[in-house]
This record gives structure tokens, sequence and C-alpha cells, in this order.
């Protein structure tokens, strides 16, 4: 083991056995939910409320401290899961309100696919359904995570708690000022694949992971980015994503958020509010219970503002409940050494 990778194997045993964190509150999110740092450097958290730009402001004596702005001017509405796909930023929300039709006073949830120019300042995020009538969007549930499949198509979780939930998946029209839904599948991927409740989405390559209930299902796309049962690569190996086989993760009560690092998983537990990271072996560590105020999404620090020594964690607390010092926040936790670091990884390999 090389002079770098020892003090690594003993700082990571230690952080991650032990549960040790020291955490740092950045801003104040109501209702905090996903991160994503865009490739232009910029950091956005989704929360009940809006989406916010989190920027680092400069006091007089020199010091920094960090704001969050809300980028969406419409109404209230409550944000899930945000990605990037070139130079457009997209994100999902589900608005509810009350309308009077005729004599009648029901309920509307309205879904809003958005999308932002990654390269305006500042970002301002705009629903592409505006002015469309019949959006087959808001059929959905709670719109949840989403990712961008190797082909270029948005997938995204529909998270019911009361019946079967699946996966979606929608293709984009980008011939217009702004991208718009030129398809959407609301059932692409369903129960024969295992699903409960999917919940978080990250795509890592040709590889696929997505957040159910208490689990994280590990799903391959082909050549043609589907994600059949059964198929074979163009190595001539068998691939299987039946739900015996897909099954990456295991554990508590529900797992929000999901992580791909060093071959393995890292992931937010909702309920017992603590971060797991199950490496490439299957070993699993944790922080301890109640470390966090129930962490919802977490993402190693980018852009101009944090790094490699930065992991964040949103916190959301209460459920619906937005105006507390309990969660509604971003978190930042420093780490010892960086984790974009390949040699980070060769450390944690050798914990075991």
């Amino acid at each position: 083991m090389s002079n770098i990778i020892k003090p690594l194997v003993g700082v990571c045993a230690a952080l991650l056995v032990s549960g040790c964190i020291e955490k740092e509150k950045i801003a104040t999110i109501p209702d905090a939910e996903n991160i994503l740092f865009t490739t232009q450097g910029d950091l956005l958290i989704s929360g009940g409320k809006n989406i916010y730009q989190v920027t680092a402001k400069q006091e007089a004596d020199g010091s920094i401290y960090y704001e969050a702005s809300p980028a969406y001017s419409g109404k209230k509405c409550a944000f899930g899961g945000t990605a990037q796909s070139g130079d457009w930023i997209f994100a999902v929300c589900k608005e509810l309100y009350l309308e009077w039709k005729g004599w009648t006073l029901r309920t509307v949830q309205d879904t809003h696919l958005l999308a932002a120019k990654a390269n305006e300042r500042p970002l301002r995020f705009k629903a592409l359904d505006e002015g469309l009538e019949n959006d087959p969007m808001d059929s959905m549930v709670i719109p949840n995570g989403m990712g961008f499949a190797p082909n270029g198509q948005l997938i995204i979780a529909d998270t019911d708690f009361f019946a079967p939930s699946s996966v979606g998946r929608i293709t984009l029209d980008y011939s217009g000022e702004y991208p718009k839904v030129a398809s959407f599948e609301a059932d692409w991927m369903g129960s024969e694949y295992g699903f409960t409740t999917p919940n978080g989405i990250r795509v890592d390559g040709d590889t696929m992971y997505i957040s159910d209930t208490n689990k994280v299902r590990r799903f391959h796309f082909d050549e043609a980015g589907e994600v059949p049962l059964l198929f074979t690569n163009a190595e001539g190996q068998e691939i299987s994503n039946l739900p015996d086989d897909n099954e990456f993760y295991s554990g508590g009560l529900v797992v929000d958020d999901i992580m791909p690092y060093c071959g393995g998983i890292a992931v937010t537990h909702f309920i017992e509010s603590k971060l797991v990271f199950q490496d490439a072996q299957g070993e699993k560590y944790q922080t301890l219970p109640f470390s966090f105020e129930a962490p919802t999404a977490l993402a190693i620090g980018a852009g101009q503002m944090f790094g490699g020594n930065d992991l964040m964690v949103t916190e959301k607390g209460v459920l619906l409940e937005t105006k507390s010092n309990i969660g509604n926040r971003l978190s930042r936790v420093s780490m010892d050494f960086d984790l974009t670091d390949p040699a980070t990884c060769e450390a944690i390999g050798n914990l075991n």
C-alpha cells in the first residue's frame, strides 16, 4: 500500500465506520430535496416551494456566506428531480390548487417540466407546458428523480405510495427556443422490474441506479438506450435486468437519494436520518442514526464554491414543514480527503 493510501485508509475508516461527522449549514432551503452541480459550475437545490440557485457572497471583512435565490417565478410548486443535458437544465415540480368547475370546487394537480438555459445568468426556469391544454405529465402522482439515458431521453420516476409506481421516459424536441415534450411514456418501466415506489435516479454511463423503497436497483442499458429484462451486450455477455438480479443495495426503511461512488453506492436513509456507503464488495459504512435531519440527497462538491473535500447533503426535516430550523437546509460535511481523487477509491477498496 502506498504512503498516500495508508493515511487515507485510516481517515476513511475513522469517518465511515465510527460515523463521526461535522456538518455546516450552507443555506436555508425550504423542504430541501435534490442537489445539482451544473457543468457550468452553478449549484441548484430543489425544494418544496421553488428551485434555488446558491451563490457565494463576501462580507466587508472578507468572510464568505451563501445565498439561495429562487430560480422560478411561477406559482408555488413542489420541486423534485433535476438533470442537465448539454446547455439545458431540467427540473420537475407539482403544483396543487383549487379551481371551480361549474358548481364544484375541485383540486387540480398540475405537473410542470421546466427548463433553464445553462449559460444564462441568473438562471431562470420556464414551465414547458405553458398554454398546453392536455399535458400527459399531469397524470403523474409525485414526479420525482430524473436522469438522462445515453440516447438523450429523459428518465423520470413517478412515486406513488398507495398504488403501483412506474418509471417514465420523455423524448424532448429541441427545435424551438425552449425544449418541448415530444412524447411521454408514463409506464416505460413498471412492476416487471420489481418496482414498489421508485424515487431517485442516477445514470452513470450505461448503468442506471434507481432507489425503490428500501432498495437500490441497478439496470444496464443496451446499445439502443433501452433497458430490456434480458439481452446480450456487444461483448456477447448475457445481461439480466430482472428483479432478482437488479437489486444492488438493501437496508433500512426508506432510501431516498443515491450516488454511485468507487464501484459502490452512497445513499441517504430518510427515516433513520443517516448516510450509508456500500463499497464494491458489499461492505457497508454508515454515519450514526439521526446524524442528519431527514437527509434527501447528497453530492460531491464542484464548481467555483466547493470541491472534492466537500460532501453536500440536503436535509428536509419534517415533511411539508418549511419554516422551522429542523432540516430545511443545505449542509456541508468537510472531509479530510478529496472524494474526486482516484487514490481515495483505492483506499476505500483496501479497507477490507
